[in-house]
């Protein structure tokens, strides 16, 4: 019987230990927001778009990891609350050693009337005993199926806050990704703006020589132009800046060089023809943090009703076997099997207050859910109005930059024919500089504002598979 016990014990523990997941809960593949390729360990080869960034970020930076680390957690947790389902086997087996002493004396009286004593002693018997223990829960009120119910929400929950991350992860890629471009940008305008403030130097200084204008012309051309070139100098800086805050965001060494394909053509805002009150709606559909809030709300609940389950009694099945061998006359084999209820009487009114406890807790993530909603509403609402008033400053930027053009050219070519002073043309020379810098900014306002309504709606994967293929 021993021995039958031991490998039975063996053969049942074998097939749970030999795999991780035996009941297929723990998800293999991440989730996708995007379109992209399949995740590598080698950076692609470029020149590397917008949407590479963002499927290199997505596999690569470790709040996905971590995120989705969650995600199997909570899924095993699943696992967990489901063994309640099914019958707990134990095996208990061992040796056994034993000691009995004996102490005292007692008379022993014989059948003629005589008698004599016995003294103390002591035994030690070397046995070994084995333990087979089946326990069921067969009924509870609704316990166990109501912490399944909170498993399966709280792995709900941690799906959500898995995409709510990816998707925080690739507004980040695109904003670092644009302020790339609008750095490059802003050399460009500064090199230009250094051109032009050459073109004056020489015009003045060639004017200074023919008499016709004095050395302050000269001097103050001079002083313009190590302006423009100190911009210039800022500018290309910041652009290492944010290719090294870039190269951070898709998880690679700051100082690696991304071989990044040109900025594709500004897209269209269709998002500004849609009404605001259904984009609303449309965030408090698809937005991973309300989702992820809702799903707590129901572990909440169903926490409230495990509390109470605790309140009323339980019923169970349990059976054991147990062998004992001590090579004597006591050697036995007892078998025993029933069904037993548990009735909670009293325990200081523990259960009483976890049952109050959890359905605080369910009061405070609906509030929280509520706060969240909000919250969501109020951010499709100030992006909707930040794109639109972005795309505002873009085209006014554009009217800027073209009258700012042709006033410094204009004013250029008076002060070179000698019709016009040098201080019309520092301010015109000035205000082109600003008016470039300004285009800058406003193209980059438009993209990055794009990028943060469709965040805040729960479409930013949308938005940027729509830029795939685009050069």
């Amino acid at each position: 019987m021993y021995a039958r016990l031991l490998i039975l014990a063996l053969l049942t523990a074998t097939p749970a230990l030999a795999r991780d997941d035996p009941r297929g809960l723990i998800p293999v593949e991440r989730p996708r927001i995007t379109n992209g390729a399949a995740c590598g360990d080698s950076v692609p080869a470029g020149p590397l778009t917008l949407p590479d960034l963002v499927d290199l970020a997505l596999c690569r930076n470790p709040a996905t990891a971590v995120a989705w680390a969650s995600v199997r957690s909570a899924a095993a947790g699943v696992g967990i609350a489901r063994g309640a389902e099914l019958p707990s086997l134990s095996v208990q087996v061992g040796p056994t050693l034993s000691r009995t002493d004996y102490f005292g004396s007692s008379r022993i009286v014989t059948g003629n009337g005589q008698s004599f004593g016995t003294g103390g002693g002591s035994s030690t018997d070397l046995g070994s005993t084995a333990n087979l223990a089946l326990d069921w829960l067969i009924f509870d009120f609704g316990g166990r199926r109501a912490r399944i119910e909170a498993a399966r929400a709280s792995q709900r929950s941690a799906l959500a806050s898995f995409a709510d991350t990816a998707q925080g992860i690739a507004l980040d890629t695109v904003t670092a990704y644009n302020s790339v471009n609008a750095n490059r940008a802003s050399v460009v305008a500064a090199e230009a703006s250094v051109l032009f403030a050459i073109r004056s130097f020489d015009t003045a200084r060639a004017r200074e020589v023919a008499g016709v204008a004095t050395p302050s012309d000269r001097l103050q051309a001079q002083t313009s132009r190590s302006q423009a070139e100190l911009t210039l100098t800022q500018a290309r800086g910041n652009l290492t800046t944010s290719m090294g805050q870039l190269a951070t965001v898709v998880a690679l060494p700051p100082s690696t060089r991304l071989d990044l394909a040109p900025a594709p053509p500004l897209g269209s805002s269709d998002l500004l023809k849609t009404d605001i009150d259904t984009l609303i709606r449309d965030a408090e559909r698809l937005r991973p943090d309300i989702l992820a809030q809702r799903a707590q709300v129901e572990v909440a609940a169903a926490n409230v009703r495990a509390a109470r389950s605790d309140l009323r009694p339980s019923f169970g099945f349990s059976a054991q076997n147990n062998v004992s061998y001590a090579a004597s006359d006591n050697d036995r084999n007892t078998s025993s099997v029933g069904v037993t209820m548990s009735v909670p009487l009293f325990n200081g009114y523990a259960r009483t207050y976890q049952a109050t406890q959890a359905k605080a807790e369910l009061d405070r993530a609906a509030a929280t859910a509520e706060q969240v909603r909000q919250r969501a509403g109020l951010d499709v609402f100030s992006n909707y109005t930040a794109l639109d008033t972005a795309i505002r400053s873009l085209a006014s930027a554009r009217d800027l930059i073209a009258s700012a053009t042709a006033a410094a050219d204009i004013a250029q070519g008076r002060y070179k024919a000698g019709v016009g002073t040098f201080t019309d043309l520092l301010n015109a020379q000035s205000s082109l500089a600003s008016a470039r810098q300004q285009l800058v900014q406003a193209d980059f306002n438009v993209r990055t504002a794009q990028a943060q309504l469709a965040r805040s709606i729960g479409g930013i994967g949308e938005n940027v598979d729509a830029q795939r293929g685009t050069r």
